[in-house]
C-alpha cells in the first residue's frame, strides 16, 4: 500500500486543467485514478520483492530460496502446527559459528521443533571421583534430600532439571534411549502448551476495554476451583520467551518451559519475599510479570482487589483447608489441583485471576488467534460469494453488539450478560447479519430458564469470544474513538456461560435460505438443543461440556431439522445426539464424548439417520451413522453404519467389532493382514486366530488422559502402537492432535542432529511432558 497521498497524479496536474476536466464530468480524473492504482499495484510488488530479500520479513515461500542459498538443509513443512522453517533459515549462520554446542542444539531444537527445549549434556550429571586439577563444584557424588525443593526436579519434567550425580550407565543414546555416560547429549522437549488468560487490573478503569479475567468456581464444599467450569485442573507455566543473544548464548531454564508450575518452587520464593529476602529473584512470582495472580471480592466491596504475593500460601487442597492467618485476604493455593482456599472468616464473593492452564493444541478455544475459523464461517455464511475478511460478518453494516462483565452496558452496543444481547438479537427482523462479541473471559451463569436463539430466515448470527477494540473516527478530533461494526477479532477471551441454550430455526418449510448460526471460542456448560428449520449450526474452537445438575448431558438435535448441517470443528465436546434426518453431519480436528469412560458402550455421537463427514477426530464412545466418510480418526468404541456400500473409512482405527464401510489402511485390520501374510502357507487357523488376537489387544489407541481439565486430554502415550501414532495420511498420529505432526517434527529434528551433533556423541530425545 502506498504512504503517498490518494490521487497524487491528479494533482500534480496543474489547477487550470482540473477545473475544465471538474466542468465536463471529470474523465481524466477517472482515468489517471485507474492509472494510479496500477502504479500503486506496480509500488506494491516492489516493496514486496524488497521485503523478499530478508528472512525477518520474506513471504513464507521465499523462505525455503534463501535457505537454498545458505545450504541450509532442508526440512519437512508442517504449517498445520504453526512451525515454520524461517527460525530454521534465520538462525543457520548462528548455528555454524557454534556447532556441536549444546546451546546450539537446544536452540536447533527449539526452532525446528517449535516446541520449549532443553539439551542436556549428561557426562556433567555424572557422579565421579574428585581430582584435584580439575574441581567440579556440581554435581556432588550424593544426592542431598535436605533440599526439598531441589531434589523434587528430579522427578518432574523427566528429569530435564535433575541436579544429581547418576551413576554410569551403558546404553546407547540413539538407539536405546540412554543418559548419564560421557558421549550422550540429551534433547527435552515440552510438547504441552500453556493457554494463558488473564490482562489488566479491575482497579483500573480506563483499561477496563481490554482487560479480562477469568471467574475462579465455588463448589459445595466450599473450596474455589481455579478452572472456571470447576474441575480440577493444573496450573501452568507461562514460558518467559528467550530473545536476542540470550536465546542462543544460555541455556533454558524451568521458567522458560511451558511445564506445571511446582509447589515447592512458588512456596520457596513466596517465603523469600515474606521474609523481605531479595536475593535470589524470584523466576516464576516476579513483581513485572507473575505467573499467577489473583483478585479477590469480599462483601461490601464493589470490585475484587488483588492479594499481594506475600500473602499467598501454597499447600495442598485435598477438601477442605482452614487458615489462621491474620492478614485480611490470605488465600492457600493447590497448585497441582487448581483450587483456593480462603479462611473461614472471610465472605469471600468473587474471586478473579490471571492464570495458564495446560492443553494438547490449540482446540477447544482459548485466548489464541481463531480468526482463521471466522473467516471460513464468514464464506461458509455467504455462500463463498465475498471476500474473506471483507463482507458478511466483516460488513461495515452488519448488525453487531458487545457483551462486557467489566463496562457499563448502553442498552444498544454493549450488553452486560449474553442473555440481554441475545434478546436484542431476537427483535431482529429477518434477513440480518449480526455478531455478539463477547470481550471477556469471566463466567456468566444463568440456570434460571432456557437461553433461547432465534434464527430467522437467510439470518446468520456469530457469537464470537474476543475483542471489539476502538478505533479512531474518521474527522473527529484527536482521541475520539468508537467500536466500528465488522471490526472484531477472534482472540485473547474464551467466554464462559453456564445454562440451558436452544437454537431454534424459525424459517418455514419451504424457505430457500433456513438461516445459520456460528459459535467461536465459547466453553459451554450445560445442554445445548438446535430445533426447528435451521441451516447451518457451527461450534469451531469450543468446548461443549456436560452438566448433570441441568439435566441433558449433550448436544441434541431435534428430529424436524431436515435441512440441517452439523459442524464441530476444533472442539472439544460432550456426547452428540441427533434425533432425525438432516443433510450433515462434519467433524474435524475435535474430541467428542467428555465424560464418558473407556469402554462405556454409551453413545459419542448418534446420528443413525445422517450422513457423517468425520475428519482427524477422537471419539470416546459409540458411533451411530446412516452413511459414513472417515478419515485419519480415532474410534474408541464399535461404530455402525447402516449403509455400508457408500462412503470409505481410511487411516483409522475402527474397533474389531464395527460396521463400517470399505476400509483403506486401518489399524488393527492391516497389521493383523501384514503379520498373516508373513506366516508360512501352512499357518493354520489357529495360528492365524493367535495372531489376530495378539494385534488386537497391542494395536489400539492408549490415551494420557480422557478426563476434561487434564492438560493432557486426548494425548496418545508414547508407549502407544506406532501403527497409531504415525498411522494417519500424511504420517502422523491419527485422532484429534492429528495437525501437530508431532512424528514429523521429531523426524526434522533427528535428521538436523545429524549435522550439528559434535563427532562421537550420540543424542536422543526426550519428551518432558
Amino acid at each position: 500500500m502506498s504512504l503517498l497521498t490518494p490521487e497524487r497524479l491528479y494533482q500534480l496536474l496543474p489547477v487550470i486543467h482540473r477545473l475544465r476536466d471538474g466542468e465536463q464530468g471529470a474523465p481524466l480524473r477517472a482515468l489517471l485514478a485507474v492509472i494510479e492504482s496500477e502504479l500503486e499495484a506496480v509500488e506494491a510488488d516492489t516493496a514486496r520483492l524488497y521485503d523478499n530479500w530478508f528472512i525477518e520479513t520474506c513471504d513464507e515461500w521465499t523462505v525455503p530460496y534463501i535457505g537454498d542459498l545458505l545450504g541450509a538443509r532442508p526440512i519437512r513443512p508442517v504449517p498445520s502446527a504453526g512451525v515454520s522453517t524461517r527460525a530454521w533459515v534465520a538462525n543457520t549462520i548462528a548455528y555454524r559459528r557454534r556447532k556441536g554446542t549444546a546451546l546450539v542444539l537446544e536452540q536447533l531444537a527449539r526452532d525446528v521443533t517449535g516446541w520449549p527445549a532443553a539439551a542436556v549434556e549428561f557426562f556433567q550429571r555424572l557422579g565421579t571421583t574428585q581430582h584435584m586439577n580439575h574441581v567440579r563444584m556440581r554435581p556432588s557424588a550424593t544426592a542431598s534430600v535436605r533440599d526439598a525443593a531441589t531434589a523434587e526436579l528430579a522427578q518432574v519434567s523427566a528429569g530435564a532439571f535433575d541436579p544429581f550425580a547418576h551413576t554410569l550407565e551403558v546404553r546407547n543414546a540413539a538407539t536405546r534411549g540412554g543418559r548419564f555416560n560421557i558421549p550422550n547429549v540429551g534433547l527435552y522437549l515440552w510438547r504441552l502448551r500453556s493457554q494463558q488468560l488473564g490482562i489488566g487490573d479491575p482497579g483500573a478503569p480506563a483499561d477496563m476495554a481490554t482487560a479480562d479475567f477469568i471467574s475462579a468456581r465455588l463448589n459445595a464444599e466450599g473450596i474455589w476451583h481455579m478452572h472456571p467450569a470447576g474441575v480440577d485442573a493444573p496450573l501452568f507455566n507461562t514460558p518467559r520467551t528467550e530473545t536476542g543473544s540470550s536465546a542462543i548464548t544460555q541455556a533454558a531454564r524451568e521458567e522458560n518451559t511451558s511445564a506445571p508450575l511446582r509447589e515447592l518452587a512458588l512456596h520457596e520464593e513466596l517465603e523469600r519475599l515474606r521474609a523481605g529476602q531479595p536475593e535470589p529473584a524470584p523466576r516464576f512470582m516476579t513483581e513485572r510479570d507473575p505467573v499467577l495472580r489473583c483478585f479477590v471480592q469480599l462483601a461490601g466491596e464493589t470490585l475484587p482487589v488483588e492479594v499481594p504475593r506475600e500473602d499467598i500460601c501454597i499447600c495442598e487442597i485435598p477438601d477442605t483447608v482452614e487458615l489462621a492467618i491474620p492478614t485480611p485476604r490470605v488465600l492457600a493455593l493447590d497448585l497441582r489441583r487448581g483450587r483456593i482456599g480462603f479462611p473461614a472468616a472471610l465472605d469471600v464473593q468473587r474471586v478473579w485471576l490471571h492464570a495458564a492452564h495446560g492443553s494438547v493444541a490449540d482446540i477447544g478455544g482459548g485466548a489464541y488467534d481463531r480468526g482463521t475459523a471466522v473467516r471460513a464461517a464468514n464464506l461458509a455464511a455467504e455462500g463463498s460469494t465475498i471476500e474473506e475478511d471483507l463482507g458478511g460478518f466483516h460488513d461495515a453494516q452488519v448488525w453487531q453488539v458487545g457483551v462486557s462483565h467489566l463496562m457499563p452496558g448502553n442498552g444498544s452496543t454493549l450488553f452486560p450478560s449474553l442473555r440481554a444481547a441475545v434478546q436484542a438479537w431476537n427483535a431482529q427482523p429477518a434477513g440480518q447479519t449480526g455478531v455478539i462479541v463477547v470481550m471477556d473471559s469471566l463466567s456468566d451463569i444463568d440456570d434460571a430458564s432456557a437461553l433461547e436463539i432465534e434464527i430467522p430466515e437467510a439470518s446468520q448470527l456469530l457469537v464470537v469470544a474476543g475483542q471489539w477494540p476502538l478505533q479512531p473516527i474518521p474527522g473527529a478530533p484527536p482521541g475520539s474513538v468508537e467500536r466500528v461494526p465488522g471490526r472484531f477479532e477472534a482472540r485473547q477471551a474464551r467466554a464462559h456461560w453456564q445454562g440451558r441454550l436452544q437454537v431454534r430455526g424459525t424459517a418455514t418449510a419451504g424457505a430457500a435460505d433456513p438461516g445459520a448460526l456460528f459459535l467461536n471460542g465459547l466453553l459451554l456448560q450445560g445442554p445445548l438443543l438446535a430445533s426447528g428449520n435451521l441451516g447451518q449450526l457451527e461450534l469451531a474452537h469450543c468446548t461443549l461440556l456436560p452438566d448433570t445438575v441441568l439435566g441433558a448431558q449433550h448436544l441434541q438435535v431435534g428430529a424436524q431439522s431436515p435441512r440441517l448441517e452439523l459442524r464441530l470443528l476444533q472442539s472439544l465436546c460432550a456426547p452428540v445426539a441427533v434425533a432425525g434426518p438432516v443433510r450433515r453431519v462434519q467433524a474435524a480436528d475435535s474430541i467428542v464424548g467428555l465424560g464418558l469412560e473407556s469402554g462405556a458402550a454409551d453413545p459419542a455421537l448418534d446420528a443413525p439417520e445422517a450422513a457423517l463427514d468425520l475428519q482427524r477426530c477422537s471419539f470416546f464412545g459409540v458411533v451411530n451413522a446412516l452413511s459414513l466418510n472417515a478419515s485419519d480418526c480415532i474410534f474408541d468404541a464399535p461404530v455402525q453404519a447402516q449403509r455400508r456400500q457408500v462412503g470409505c473409512v481410511r487411516f483409522s482405527y475402527v474397533p474389531p467389532a464395527s460396521q463400517v464401510p470399505r476400509r483403506y489402511r486401518c489399524q488393527p485390520q492391516l497389521e493383523t493382514e501384514v503379520r498373516i501374510a508373513a506366516l508360512p502357507a501352512t499357518a493354520s487357523a489357529a495360528e492365524k486366530d493367535a495372531v489376530r488376537a495378539d494385534v488386537e489387544a497391542t494395536v489400539r489407541p492408549l490415551f494420557v488422559s480422557r478426563t476434561y481439565g487434564d492438560p493432557a486430554l486426548g494425548q496418545l502415550e508414547l508407549r502407544c502402537a506406532l501403527q497409531i501414532r504415525t498411522g494417519a495420511a500424511s504420517g502422523a498420529e491419527m485422532g484429534a492432535c492429528e495437525h501437530l505432526q508431532q512424528p514429523q517434527r521429531e523426524a526434522n529434528l533427528r535428521d538436523a542432529l545429524n549435522e550439528y551433533l559434535r563427532l562421537g556423541l550420540a543424542a536422543s530425545v526426550h519428551f518432558a511432558n
